[in-house]
């Protein structure tokens, strides 16, 4: 519970969503808009014009997409970090980003090198943790598939007497044990997919907090401080402040 808290932390609230697009709705609305108008006019030109105009306009629709996106939300989204964040670019953004995780985990009891590394080992052992529940579930399920099968393949053979009558109850049963594998097979990749979502999560979040020390390294064996204009910063910004003093993960 308290990774996944801090998992929703690093991923939610410092995500890119909620630092930067979520002020950016009206803008996100608009792509939106010209991506369906797009789709409006591609279709208008299938059903109405030449065919012979069909491949420019839709090459010139895809030449739109990646304009609108950079007129509408790129060129913004760089406009608000530089004048809600005092950002230049979207690198000290990410810096920013792992600042406010540092300042987080301070607050949580996490401030020295030494302490960042145990948290990394509890990090690591309960992801180990939640690996092995997924483990039983594919064996829990292969037994139950193999003991349906069986019984259910007992019972049709011991009612029927005639051979060519159990051979088609045989081939049905073969039949059945493929679709129940195929369904089975396709339950349990959803359940693992899961598993390796938090597995790049969980690298992605020790990766940070490797980073982390690395600045706590520096700034003690140097007179270099990679964290102090973000701390500046994130001082002169209420909404960060407020990421920074949410409930600790624990």
């Amino acid at each position: 519970m308290a990774i996944k808290k801090l998992n929703d932390f690093y991923f939610k609230k410092l995500g890119n969503w909620n630092l930067v697009h979520s002020f950016l709705k009206g803008f996100w609305r608009a792509f939106i808009f010209m991506l369906l108008l797009l789709i409006i006019v591609d279709v208008v030109v299938i059903q109405f014009v030449n065919g012979r105009y069909f491949i420019p306009v839709i090459l010139l629709s895809l030449l739109c997409i990646p304009l609108f996106y950079y007129i509408l939300i790129y060129s913004r989204a760089k406009k608000f970090i530089r004048t809600r964040y005092q950002l230049r670019n979207f690198t000290e953004l990410t810096t920013m980003r792992r600042y406010l995780l540092y300042a987080y985990l301070e607050k949580s009891g996490f401030s020295t090198r030494d302490d960042l590394e145990k948290l990394i080992r509890f990090i690591h052992s309960e992801m180990a943790e939640e690996k092995k529940s997924y483990q039983p579930l594919s064996t829990i399920a292969g037994v139950f598939i193999a003991a349906f099968l069986a019984i259910l393949g007992g019972s049709f053979l011991f009612l029927m007497d005639d051979i060519v009558e159990r051979l088609i109850a045989a081939v049905l049963m073969i039949i059945m044990a493929i679709l129940l594998y195929v369904i089975g097979t396709f339950i349990m990749s959803i359940i693992r997919s899961k598993s390796e979502t938090n597995t790049k999560k969980e690298r992605e979040l020790t990766k940070e907090i490797i980073a982390i020390q690395t600045a706590i390294l520096v700034s003690e064996n140097t007179s270099y401080h990679p964290f102090l204009a973000m701390e500046r910063k994130v001082a002169e910004n209420d909404f960060l402040k407020e990421i920074i003093t949410a409930r600790s993960f624990l």
